[in-house]
This record gives structure tokens, C-alpha cells and sequence, in this order.
């Protein structure tokens, strides 16, 4: 009985502060406005500084506004931030992402939707697209349109690297422009046909007839095969001395010659060998993957794989040992007057810490202990984020503002002297501004103390006592009984 008496209680004691009308005034003094009627409502706004967060059904529903960025999440589907003059919005992560800032215009809806434009002034590159699978249309830089319906029939202009790609009830048919010749497709990848632009042009031309036959001419360029891939040869010359020969008798024997080095391969891909004269280079694989040896100008390499294994360059060093249980890598490169050196531990493949240094001084450190922790350090910007557990494996922003909270029991974040801890999706929250500090245990109990105010309170105002702004404060039933002298 006194279980279902105090539940009752309970009960009523969450329907007064529901419909109270003091329960907006919770708390205010003359920094900041908060309300805390955890998991349902929870609210806070600093006064004097652009700081606001609003939280609806725990974490599901936010929106806050820090500084020079706000934004806006319905978890787990669709999470929006802007930074300046960027705006981007994730959903249904990763599939669908939107990006706004002074040069293009970017939306994604993988693989239904893929649509970009350069804004104008500025002068477009890539010119437009905006597809919606399987319809698709674009604009190039020329103004030239083109568009389609996969697989049905359509028409590229200056994509992917071709000038004009023409289709036909794909794979059927299909046919592509090139700046000197014409590539028929029938039945891809099996049939392809390439005849130049101009008949008295010999240095294009070729037929293919996967994977018994095959050979093509395109400029500086000769591919051959026979019974693909048991015999596959090509070569490669410019006027410039540049040149590549390759054959390879699968899986027996490999032979491929450039103007930079020269590699041989037996029972593919088990044997093989690399030599260069300029610079001077030896690499030996004997069998690859478990030896290797490298020597070289300002390189050197050893493996026994999977026990321990290096390459040391110059300006970096990779190495692991017991893979994939450790791995270690160096960098070091320079930006300007600026000289970087940055270092990663990477352990059990999903686990890492990484260090960037600036001219020798630290700046930048993340850790992550898969599934556990995970936190983030940046000395330039005075930034410290950490958390627990750390479920995703990896950073994607879209991925990390959709989930990341649903996931995550404890988090930190702090920038300058300003601080925000959570715990249980925000059942107990701590914030930290300057001297002043509040603590809240839901709508259960709230601290605040600064220079000015030390009080606590319960139940959002049912009791309070203190001091607010150096005024003494008592509160019962919402009620506060101690009014503030207005001179």
C-alpha cells in the first residue's frame, strides 16, 4: 500500500508541475532562464551570450544554438546545423545528406537522388546535375542538356570522364565519345567495338570479345588479351620518353617495364620482385604476403607477416606487429611555413589514438577503444569532447548527429571555460560557465552556484532555498515568499 501511495503521489506531483502555471518561471535569475521537467521538456538560455538548448522526449528531439552554430535534430532521422554561411542536413543517414555554402548546392538521397549546382557568380566547373533514379538530367558548362531513364535509354555530357555517353536499353547498348574516337558497346562487357573519328586516323581502333579476344589502339596506347586473363599485354609511349610495357601469363609469369622501374612476377601474386636505377629502389616479396623485404633511397621495409612488418620513408614510418592487432604510422609534412607531424596507434582495427603536433607543439589528439570511449582533444579551438560507450566505429557527422546520442550513456564536451556534461540521456546534466555551475537531476533537484547565487531546489521550484542574485530566496509550492526588492 504505501507503494501505490507513493506512486500516486508521484503521479500528481508530475500532473502539478505539467500544468502548473509558474512551472515556465522554474528558474530565472539574471544570467540564465531554466526549465527541467526531464524526459519530456527541458530548456536553458544564457542572457548575455548567444547559449540556448531545447531537448523533447530525452534525446530524440533538440535544438540548440552555441556561438556561431545552431542546429536542429529529430533522432534518429533527420539532424540540420549551420556554421556561418554552411548549412547541412543529414537523414536517414548515410544515405541522405544536403550542403549549402558559397559555391555549390549539394543533395544526396543514395541511390535515388543525386543533384548538384555551382551558384553564380561563380563560375561552374562541373557544370549541373540533379538525378533521380533512374531519371536523370543535367546542364553542362557549355549549357548543353542532356538526361535520361536508366536503363531505358539516355545520354551523358562531360561525365565521368567521357565527353558523350549514349545508352540503349542498357547493358544492350551503349556508345561513348572520346576526344579522337567512338567506343560501341553490345552486351557489356562483352562486346566492344572502337573506330576512330576520322577513318584516316590509324592510331585508333580496336575490337574486343569478352574474354576470348581483345585488342585496341588509342594513341600512345596498345591493350591485347587472349582467353582474359590467362594472357593480357599492353603498352604504353609518349613523345616525352615516358613509356610502359606490360605482360602477363596468368598465374605463372608477370613481366612489367616502365621508364622508372622494372617488377617480375612468378605464380602470381605469391613471387615478385621491383627494381629501379634512379632512384635507387629493391623490393622482394618471397612469398608475398608473408616476407618482404624493401631497400632503397630514404626507404627501407621489412615483413614477416602476420608477426611484424615496417616501411620507413623520409617523413614517414608504418609498421605493425601481430596483425591486425597493432599497427603504428608516422607523417611529417609541411603546409607553408608550418611543419606537421602527426601519429597514429591503431589496435584490434576498430580501436586508435592519433596525435597532430604543429612546429613541435601539440594540438590535436583522438582516442577511440572500441566499443567503450572515445575523445577528442584540440589545443587551437580549446576543445574537449569525450564519451562512453563509443559504439560507432568510425566519424560521419551525419551518422554521429542522428545516433551518436541515442548511444551514448556519458558525454563531455568543453570549449574555453564553458563545460556540458550528461549522463543517462540527460537525466542528470551539468553545465559550467565561467564561476557558475549548475547541476540537475531531472526535475528532481537543482544546484546553481556563482559569485552572486547559491541555491538549491526541488521538483522544479516545490521547494527552494538560497540565495539568487544576492537576494535571499524561499519557495514552497512553487510560490516564492521572499519577492526580490525591485530599488
Amino acid at each position: 500500500m504505501k507503494r501505490d501511495n507513493f506512486c500516486k503521489f508521484f503521479c500528481l506531483l508530475l500532473f502539478v508541475l505539467l500544468l502548473s502555471p509558474v512551472y515556465t518561471f522554474a528558474y530565472e535569475d539574471s544570467i540564465e532562464k531554466r526549465i527541467n521537467l526531464w524526459p519530456l521538456v527541458v530548456y536553458s538560455k544564457y542572457k548575455k551570450i548567444d547559449i540556448e538548448r531545447k531537448e523533447f522526449l530525452g534525446p530524440l528531439i533538440q535544438k540548440y544554438k552555441f556561438e556561431k552554430e545552431n542546429g536542429t535534430s529529430y533522432r534518429p532521422i533527420y539532424s540540420s546545423v549551420q556554421e556561418d554561411k554552411e548549412r547541412r542536413a543529414f537523414f536517414l543517414s548515410p544515405l541522405g545528406m544536403y550542403k549549402s555554402d558559397n559555391e555549390t548546392t549539394t543533395f544526396k538521397l543514395i541511390p535515388l537522388i543525386n543533384q548538384k549546382e555551382e551558384k553564380e557568380p561563380l563560375v561552374e566547373k562541373e557544370g549541373k546535375k540533379w538525378e533521380y533514379f533512374p531519371i536523370f538530367i543535367g546542364k553542362t558548362v557549355n549549357n548543353e542538356t542532356y538526361g535520361g531513364f536508366f536503363p531505358f535509354y539516355g545520354r551523358f555530357k562531360d561525365r565521368f570522364g567521357k565527353e558523350e555517353i549514349t545508352f540503349f536499353m542498357w547493358p544492350l547498348y551503349s556508345q561513348i565519345e572520346y576526344e579522337e574516337h567512338r567506343a560501341y558497346n553490345i552486351l557489356w562487357p562483352l562486346i566492344r567495338i572502337s573506330k576512330p573519328k576520322d577513318p584516316e586516323n590509324i592510331n585508333y581502333g580496336g575490337f574486343k570479345f569478352w574474354p576470348f579476344y581483345g585488342y585496341f589502339k588509342e594513341g600512345d596506347e596498345e591493350r591485347k588479351f587472349i582467353l582474359w586473363p590467362f594472357y593480357i599485354k599492353s603498352s604504353y609511349k609518349d613523345a616525352e620518353g615516358n613509356f610502359e610495357e606490360k605482360v602477363l601469363y596468368f598465374p605463372f609469369y608477370g613481366k612489367e617495364k616502365t621508364d622508372v622501374y622494372d617488377k617480375t612476377i612468378y605464380l602470381w601474386p605469391f613471387f615478385q620482385k621491383v627494381c629501379s636505377q634512379d632512384p635507387p629502389y629493391e623490393q622482394f616479396d618471397t612469398p608475398w604476403p608473408f616476407y618482404r623485404k624493401i631497400k632503397g633511397e630514404e626507404i627501407e621495409g621489412f615483413r614477416i607477416w602476420p608477426l611484424y612488418g615496417y616501411l620507413k620513408g623520409k617523413e614517414t614510418y608504418d609498421s605493425f606487429v601481430l596483425w591486425p592487432f597493432y599497427f603504428y604510422k608516422e607523417d611529417l609534412y609541411q603546409k607553408g611555413n608550418t611543419t606537421y607531424f602527426e601519429k597514429e596507434h591503431r589496435f584490434l582495427l576498430l580501436s586508435k589514438e592519433n596525435q597532430i603536433f604543429e612546429n613541435d607543439s601539440f594540438i590535436q589528439r583522438e582516442f577511440r577503444f572500441w566499443p567503450f570511449y572515445y575523445s577528442y582533444e584540440n589545443n587551437p579551438q580549446k576543445i574537449k569532447i569525450h564519451y562512453f560507450p563509443a559504439l560507432i566505429p568510425f566519424y560521419d557527422e551525419g551518422i554521429e548527429r542522428n545516433y551518436g546520442p541515442l548511444l551514448k550513456i556519458f558525454e563531455n564536451y568543453e570549449k574555453e571555460d564553458y563545460q556540458f556534461i550528461k549522463i543517462l540521456w540527460g537525466l542528470y546534466r551539468y553545465e559550467r560557465k565561467g564561476q557558475r555551475e549548475v547541476h540537475e537531476l531531472a526535475f528532481l533537484l537543482r544546484t546553481v552556484k556563482d559569485e552572486n547565487t547559491q541555491y538549491i531546489e526541488i521538483f522544479e521550484g516545490l521547494l527552494g532555498v538560497g540565495k539568487i542574485d544576492h537576494l535571499p530566496v524561499f519557495k514552497f509550492l512553487f510560490i516564492n515568499f521572499t519577492p526580490r526588492n525591485e530599488n
